[in-house]
């Protein structure tokens, strides 16, 4: 419990250093973060079919990275995330973090202006914070989409939809099961979703 607290600091921390001012491309820019037992590389072999649409940098968890690497050491001239993509773990910590509040005005994440969660799941720890979000409204200045696996058997859908109804935003089912659809009609929802102002 505690390392995966520990987990949750060092990323709010990252995205706060690296989200100081909205990005000025046209094509917006996600931190993609991969599920439990995957890795940066592969994550972004797997999501090549969205690289036309957005501008994908697929990042590895910090529990695998080697000694001295850490989410906050940005290169110097680093732009801002317009949003962030997670998978399965990572679209976990992505609710887990809503639910904590870093979307808020004043907030670590407070500049994020779109999240896509696909394989989600509610984060345990925080279900009764994720759980307050429902009726309050008050979740941060983002757009929210949420890809859904109707086969889904390692995160069900009612999980993922619980954490839709919390974070808000719109919801993508798909024909499919653990996996980020990158399908024509999904493409084309994340085209669409993309290119919506916050």
């Amino acid at each position: 419990m505690r390392r995966g607290l520990r987990c949750l600091l060092i990323l709010a921390l990252a995205l706060r250093w690296a989200n100081t001012a909205p990005s000025c491309m046209a094509q917006p820019r996600l931190l993609c973060l991969h599920g439990k037992g995957g890795n940066g590389p592969n994550f972004a072999e797997r999501l090549r079919p969205l690289a036309e649409r957005a501008e994908l940098v697929c990042v590895d968890a910090p529990h695998s990275l080697p000694p001295g690497f850490a989410w906050w050491h940005l290169p110097p001239g680093e732009r801002p995330f317009d949003g962030i993509l997670g998978f399965s773990q990572g679209a976990i910590l992505v609710a887990a973090l809503v639910a904590l509040g870093d979307f808020r005005k004043g907030g670590a994440l407070a500049s994020c202006r779109c999240l896509i969660l696909a394989g989600s799941a509610v984060p345990g720890p925080f279900r009764r914070q994720l759980a307050d979000l429902a009726g309050s409204g008050d979740r941060g200045d983002f757009r929210a989409l949420h890809t859904i696996g109707r086969s889904d058997t390692m995160n069900p859908p009612e999980g993922a939809h619980e954490v839709a109804r919390a974070v808000g935003g719109e919801v993508f089912e798909f024909d499919g099961g653990h996996e980020v659809p990158l399908d024509e009609a999904a493409l084309g929802t994340y085209s669409s979703f993309l290119s919506k102002k916050p």
